[in-house]
């Protein structure tokens, strides 16, 4: 049977006694098989550059009907039909590929895939990638077949680890992704990601919390203990990244790679390399953070603002002196909050922008956020702008509305006096010397600010 496969076709074919097939006019060797039990197969049947006419065509399994569409099965079928002609045979890759272990397949991920993208992914992506493979795919999953793994194998991973729900979800974006490219090296059938059916566990975000927008009586015992714990003896460059990163919302990381080079601190700028939202950005300098990098002391030879210990590099944690310092400042232990974080510096600082009304996307650029997506999670805190807005519009209708209250309305249409006037007018007669004027005494149908029918609209 020949017909053009699409939905509606595969649909009508009904069940017989046995195997039959449908195939495909506009691409030869692309059919639908049918079996007796009603299911429904995409196939693909072809001849390899090694066989002569006369050879047995070579039949090849591409999915279930409801697994792919049809047009995600003739693309496939249309993709395996150009390797045929390159010399290639689907079938022998296949049974190749039955064998590839999850092992084989985070391996190639991890080495040859990833680095290799349009935009590699940071050395710190990949070390995270690499140890989450390690300790929690490779135990439970590694020897197993790629073709074989089903949703459920991987719930089961996913419940093992539900004590830490944020850790438990990360393992599921990694084999997600890579057996997304399973499908795409054709070690697994299209669409069949036994990923994308584990529902994720809900993970808050901290930054949403509204208690992580600090008081003013906080943030004074905040930079109140960064200067004790500096005159203590802590690392005066460590101390003054926390006081950029408390002024700036910047990530620690953009704070502790600064070079001088990239600082204009005449203009107030800062030019910031391979951060997260971005290959290049540039960001604005707040007044108060000049004096305190002016102060830093340079290191001959060093091009970092705040260098490391060794030559030519940079400090790669404050995490000490931090923790001292939180404790000083009585926030290790806030309610509902726990310890405040460092990271919390960024959080405190795009809720005190959107507090004040500042826009979304202004608040989320001066802190490098990615997307509006990632700055709109404090939106909460919008409401007292959004009030003192709501204010400021009342007060001025109501300015408008008393302004309007003294004065008479100008270039009225002929015939049409406003209400005061229609008064006036009223208690001089009928032959007033407006009526003398117009013709006639202005009556209610005239008097602006009437119903729509006795308007002067309505006359016309």
């Amino acid at each position: 049977m020949r017909k053009r496969i699409t939905k509606r076709a595969i649909d009508s074919l009904a069940t017989g006694n046995r195997v039959y097939f449908l195939w495909d006019t506009d691409l030869t060797g692309f059919g639908c098989k049918v079996t007796p039990a009603g299911r429904k197969i995409y196939v693909l049947q072809y001849r390899t550059k090694q066989q002569n006419w006369m050879g047995a065509p070579k039949r090849l399994t591409l999915g279930k009907h409801g697994e792919l569409t049809p047009d995600q099965a003739r693309k496939l079928a249309a993709n395996l039909l150009l390797d045929v002609k390159a010399g290639a045979d689907p079938s022998l890759a296949r049974r190749r590929s039955d064998s590839v272990t999850v092992s084989d397949l985070m391996t190639r991920f991890l080495k040859d895939y990833m680095p290799n993208r349009k935009r590699p992914p940071k050395a710190t992506t990949l070390r995270s990638y690499d140890s989450l493979i390690r300790c929690h795919v490779l135990p439970a999953l590694g020897k197993r077949r790629v073709g074989e793994l089903a949703t459920a194998d991987l719930e089961r991973l996913h419940r093992r680890m539900r004590v830490t729900p944020f850790v438990a979800n990360r393992p599921l974006s990694v084999l997600q992704h890579a057996f997304d490219q399973a499908e795409a090296w054709g070690w697994r059938g299209q669409a069949t990601n036994p990923a994308k059916g584990v529902e994720r566990y809900p993970e808050p975000r901290r930054g949403a919390l509204k208690e992580v927008m600090l008081t003013a009586k906080q943030m004074r015992r905040l930079l109140q203990a960064i200067t004790e714990e500096e005159e203590k003896g802590a690392n005066s460059a460590a101390c003054a990244a926390i006081r950029v990163t408390f002024w700036t919302g910047w990530r620690i990381g953009e704070v502790l790679t600064l070079e001088w080079d990239n600082l204009d601190l005449e203009r107030g700028v800062a030019r910031l390399w391979d951060t997260k939202a971005s290959p290049e950005e540039y960001r604005q300098i707040p007044a108060e953070v000049i004096p305190i990098l002016e102060g830093v002391e340079r290191v001959a030879g060093c091009p970092f603002v705040f260098p490391g210990r060794a030559l030519r590099t940079h400090l790669t944690t404050v995490t000490k002196p931090w923790h001292e310092i939180r404790k000083r400042a009585r926030l290790d232990s806030l309610d509902g909050l726990g310890a405040f974080r460092l990271h919390d510096l960024r959080h405190n600082v795009v809720s005190w922008d959107v507090s004040r009304g500042v826009p979304l996307e202004i608040a989320g650029k001066n802190v490098g956020h990615r997307s509006r997506q990632a700055t709109e999670i404090y939106a909460h805190f919008a409401p007292d702008a959004l009030k003192r807005a709501a204010d400021a519009r009342a007060r001025a209708m109501r300015a408008a509305i008393d302004q309007a209250g003294h004065e008479k309305p100008n270039h009225l249409p002929e015939g049409v006096v406003d209400e005061e006037t229609a008064e006036e007018q009223a208690g001089q007669g009928e032959h007033g010397a407006l009526a003398g004027h117009f013709g006639q005494a202005p009556g209610k149908e005239q008097v602006l600010g009437r119903t729509r029918a006795q308007s002067w609209v309505g006359q016309k």
